[in-house]
């Protein structure tokens, strides 16, 4: 084997370990910025997503996205195969995750974005992103014990609202119905990094 030729200090952290992939919390000291403390699911258990699906917003089936990403506690959620995500309403991710889709080819697409909302620690890393519309709103859950109305969200790719220590890393993301990614309300400590983001005039907004 080559010498390791990534010269990108996040990349070099993690990606010259040929055996990265049975260490991938290790990605969780990669991150640099003002999001350097954020460390996601590390320490958690392994999640991994089987299901592209996204028929429940009260009752997340089990092997989802939308399961996985309101559990309780740290957890480093990945996926068993490549997908595409239509999701049917947006995806309410809880305190304490890494979303991890090294390794297949995931897509979170042609129905509404991810919204971080006054939760902390959360990695998100390896997503496509694209072709986001406004979600109706209407009954979803964002955690084990609790669940509630939601208003019309904005078709926004990633929306941040009150959310501290996010890291946001090779994500490629494109045409949203609103904003690429919105960092608002008070979000802090935040690292967005080695994005490929293109087709829109509205990128980020804060």
């Amino acid at each position: 084997m080559g010498k390791c030729l990534a010269t990108n200090p996040i990349d070099r952290c993690w990606r010259c370990d040929p055996n990265w992939a049975n260490n991938r919390q290790k990605l969780a000291d990669c991150v640099q910025g003002f999001g350097y403390k954020t460390t996601g699911g590390k320490g958690g258990p392994i999640y991994v997503v089987t299901d592209g699906s996204d028929t429940d917003l009260v009752n997340p089936k089990p092997g989802t996205l939308r399961h996985a990403v309101i559990q309780k506690g740290p957890l480093w959620i990945t996926f068993g195969r490549s997908m595409i995500i239509k999701l049917t309403q947006e995806l309410m991710v809880s305190s304490d995750k890494t979303i991890d889709a090294r390794g297949a080819n995931v897509r979170v697409a042609y129905g509404p974005g991810i919204t971080l909302q006054y939760v902390n620690n959360v990695i998100i890393h390896g997503l496509h992103v694209h072709d986001i519309v406004p979600g109706a709103g209407g009954l979803i859950r964002d955690s084990v014990d609790h669940f509630g109305f939601r208003t019309r969200s904005d078709g926004d790719g990633i929306s941040l609202y009150g959310a501290t220590n996010v890291w946001i890393d090779h994500v490629s993301m494109s045409n949203c119905g609103d904003g690429i990614i919105d960092a608002i309300m008070g979000s802090t400590a935040v690292t967005i990094s080695n994005a490929h983001i293109t087709d829109h005039n509205e990128v980020i907004q804060n």
